[in-house]
């Protein structure tokens, strides 16, 4: 991914992640003059809307919401699954079609 968007990112950016370990020598490799500041990850709960009552202050929350409501809506993106994506084509059409769908519909 980072190789990808390389060419369309400036070179003094900030980049916020969590703290994955795998993420500094990626950063510093693709974007050696960017910023790179992480935040704590907090796991969620498993019922009711337990991370927002834990946490003050995530981040990365919207993020990671969006990414959940993502793998969760689209059957494709469920991370155990009979239904995977062999074309990337296919998953953007996908992708295209839930878009449309959240901001006319759900928005």
């Amino acid at each position: 991914l980072f190789r990808k968007i390389h060419p369309f990112v400036e070179d003094d950016i900030v980049i916020r992640s969590d703290q994955n370990p795998h993420y500094p020598a990626d950063v510093a490799k693709f974007f050696p003059g960017s910023l790179h500041l992480t935040c704590k990850g907090k796991r969620g709960a498993m019922t009711g809307q337990g991370e927002l009552k834990k946490v003050r202050h995530d981040p990365i929350f919207s993020l990671n919401h969006t990414c959940a409501k993502l793998r969760a809506d689209i059957n494709r993106l469920v991370r155990r699954t009979w239904c995977t994506t062999k074309k990337i084509d296919r998953l953007t059409a996908h992708l295209h079609i839930y878009s449309q769908y959240h901001n006319q519909n759900l928005a």
